[in-house]
């Protein structure tokens, strides 16, 4: 199978309180890495994003450990690659900084690849990824033959101040989006910020499918997952527990820290790899949960390969 990521990079520079900065690549290149490492190579990974002159050589360099990635789609930009610097305290929220935000994605870029695509996942990494028009042209193309669109609207609740710092801010016009897509993808946060009347999620669940999408998955950090899908005209719910892992509390020799950095990218990868394969949203809920979860036991993105053995364990 063929799957098109899109999105925008970025470099990241993590600061978590008592441990030094990690950085690498960040943004789209979670989900790409990471559905390359556990896709195998009887699947093909097209990214479409852009990166910058500054970055380029280097990034080539990393994806070279990925043989099933095309990198045809990746293009250079004239200016510096977006460099997010994100500080955890001591809450899960996080404050985060964007540097050198790319111009959205042109149609251009993405048109080629959409109609040899088995699936397509878009993250609005920045919120600034792609424009409408973009989406619109991918349900467009893919709409006769049954390609599944999996969207996660991770940033576009977020503005940028005059300082670069991202804040929360509704988003006037999300019907539209989802009305393009099949399987949505938020955090609670960004579900309790998504719209101007500041719906529950079962509204939102409600009326987003009425729209279109067959599934919203709303990520909760460690507490898990909740997913609602319809089956036969009926909106059904399924909470999928969080997974335990070690903390300071219980720190074992050999297990790094905790890094919750690009876990729900790596969700939305792992969720629309498997439900491309299955069709059972179910099933490809629980498979991305796990795999998010060895992915928070990996500091930055540097070592997304250890994901390639993630689907031994799919069927439990």
């Amino acid at each position: 199978m063929n799957f098109l990521v899109i999105g925008h990079l970025c470099y990241d520079e993590i600061h978590v309180d008592g441990r030094d900065p990690v950085t690498g690549f960040g943004g789209i290149y979670y989900a790409v890495a990471s559905l390359a490492a556990f896709a195998g190579e009887e699947h093909k990974i097209i990214p479409v994003f852009g990166v910058g002159k500054d970055r380029e050589e280097e990034l080539h360099s990393c994806l070279a450990a990925f043989p099933n990635i095309q990198t045809d789609g990746i293009f250079t930009l004239d200016n510096p690659t977006n460099t997010v610097k994100l500080i955890y305290g001591n809450t899960e929220e996080r404050i985060e900084c964007s540097e050198h935000i790319a111009p959205p994605i042109p149609m251009r870029a993405v048109e080629p690849f959409v109609k040899r695509s088995d699936a397509v996942l878009v993250n609005m990494v920045s919120g600034f990824d792609i424009t409408f028009d973009v989406l619109y042209m991918i349900n467009e193309q893919k709409r006769s033959r049954n390609v599944p669109v999996y969207f996660d609207f991770h940033s576009m609740t977020l503005g940028i101040d005059e300082n670069n710092k991202r804040f929360k801010r509704p988003m006037v016009d999300w019907r539209r989006w989802a009305f393009q897509t099949n399987i949505v993808q938020m955090n609670e946060l960004e579900a309790g910020t998504l719209t101007v009347e500041r719906l529950s999620e079962i509204q939102l669940a409600k009326i987003m499918m009425s729209l279109g999408p067959t599934a919203m998955i709303i990520t909760r950090g460690k507490q898990g997952v909740h997913l609602y899908y319809a089956d036969k005209k009926k909106i059904l719910e399924k909470e999928i527990s969080g997974i335990p892992l070690p903390g300071k509390e219980n720190k074992m020799p050999g297990v790094p820290d905790i890094d919750p950095t690009g876990c729900g990218d790596v969700y939305g990868a792992a969720c629309i790899f498997h439900y491309a394969r299955s069709g059972d949203i179910v099933a490809s809920a629980q498979f991305a949960n796990r795999v998010a979860a060895r992915k928070a036991m990996l500091q930055g993105s540097d070592d997304l390969q250890q994901l390639s053995d993630a689907t031994i364990n799919e069927d439990e």
